[in-house]
């Protein structure tokens, strides 16, 4: 699926350093984007624009996505049918200084930080909002947990719950009928001098279920690239000399089979998998030495990996596409070879998830007056050289 800092917000908590993705750095404010040609496209080689502030993640397929309005007052969430392009309000998570979604699974379950107290909450038409609690006895202030992404078939979510204030990252299933977590390894190191465990996320898992990854902290640093597999146990990516031992790290996007995982290492693009190893994909070369690059979503079994490269605080992000053969591209540029119309002074600035297949894009783009909204971009794969 994809994703997602992913996704990728994190509640700052009892003094513990999280990071905030691009696109929470933008204007909060939706936008009032035009279309290129109108809603209701359904052929491939088109983009729209949604008047809705964030967008979050899509279907496997692509058919439907999940977006939420940053700036309104409970966190209302809806659901996008990408042919008609017309957002449905469903449910509301909660405020969003503190509440947000996070996945969605093909059933179009949803997964998110959910009410208040914050927990780990799934949300389904059919059931509304099922609150999974914690497999502790005492969280952190008001946070007990939060569900980070969901399988494709939406019986698994993934996460962390608050063990005190030190976070360990969780599986649940309901694949039987009745909800388990599964006890996932602490991985990584406490900072010298600490009381507490190392802290754990689990961000993002494969369509199939079978792995999940994220980050853990390390005696050095607060994040580093961690595995998970369906059994508990996990494992750090080793980063073979590429990145220093004090460079943060995590993972963000994991491919449907879980074999081919990305995200950020010392602000740089990466991505791993068993037989390829770590590779550094960098950062657009219109980005600055040290600017982030966020690597939110793959496709394809990695042959795609799109995302978002540059600083928010100094400049405007711009929206890439990678490939083995081509490197990392703006992902403007290319819509435009493609023949596609995008209206003057907007600016794609994040893709946050892809369908399996690559022909379906999510992503934020700010207009000329720098309001947010969202976008669907629609192309065959050969426009990205495949």
């Amino acid at each position: 699926m994809l994703r997602r800092e992913s996704a990728a917000i994190v509640c700052s908590n009892a003094g513990m350093r999280t990071s905030i993705h691009p696109l929470l750095l933008a204007v909060l404010v939706a936008g009032c984007g035009g279309s290129s040609g109108g809603p209701g496209h359904t052929a491939l080689g088109a983009i729209d624009f949604i008047p809705i502030d964030t967008a979050v993640d899509l279907t496997p397929d692509g058919s439907v996505a999940l977006l939420t309005a940053l700036g309104s007052a409970d966190g209302d969430v809806y659901l996008c049918d990408t042919e008609t392009l017309v957002p449905d309000l469903v449910t509301t998570a909660g405020s969003p200084l503190r509440d947000f979604v996070t996945g969605i699974s093909a059933t179009l379950r949803v997964s998110a930080l959910h009410g208040d107290p914050v927990q780990a909450g799934l949300w389904s038409e059919a059931s509304d909002w099922l609150d999974l609690g914690s497999t502790t006895p005492v969280g952190c202030d008001q946070d007990i947990s939060g569900a980070w992404d969901l399988s494709a078939d939406g019986s698994v979510a993934v996460g962390m719950v608050w063990n005190g204030c030190a976070a360990e990252a969780f599986r649940w299933s309901d694949s039987t009928g009745v909800g388990v977590f599964t006890p996932m390894e602490v991985l990584g190191a406490s900072f010298p001098g600490s009381k507490l465990p190392p802290s754990n996320r689990a961000t993002v898992i494969s369509d199939d279920g079978a792995v999940a990854a994220g980050w853990a902290q390390t005696d050095i640093v607060d994040r580093w690239p961690a595995l998970w597999f369906k059994t508990g146990e996990g494992t750090l990516l080793d980063a073979g000399g590429m990145f220093p031992a004090d460079a943060p790290g995590e993972i963000l996007s994991i491919s449907a089979d879980g074999a081919v995982v990305a995200g950020i290492w010392n602000q740089d693009g990466f991505y791993w998998s068993e037989a390829s190893g770590l590779v550094d994909i960098g950062r657009l070369p219109t980005s600055l030495p040290g600017e982030p690059c966020h690597p939110n979503a793959i496709s394809l079994g990695g042959q795609l990996i799109f995302g978002g490269s540059g600083d928010p605080f100094f400049g405007i992000p711009a929206a890439f596409v990678w490939t083995e053969a081509d490197g990392m591209r703006s992902l403007q540029e290319i819509a435009a070879a493609s023949g596609i119309h995008i209206p003057d002074g907007t600016l794609l600035t994040n893709v946050l998830a892809a369908s399996v297949d690559g022909s379906i894009v999510l992503g934020t783009a700010v207009d000329e007056s720098l309001q947010q909204q969202s976008f669907v971009l629609k192309l065959p794969v050969s426009a990205y050289g495949l």
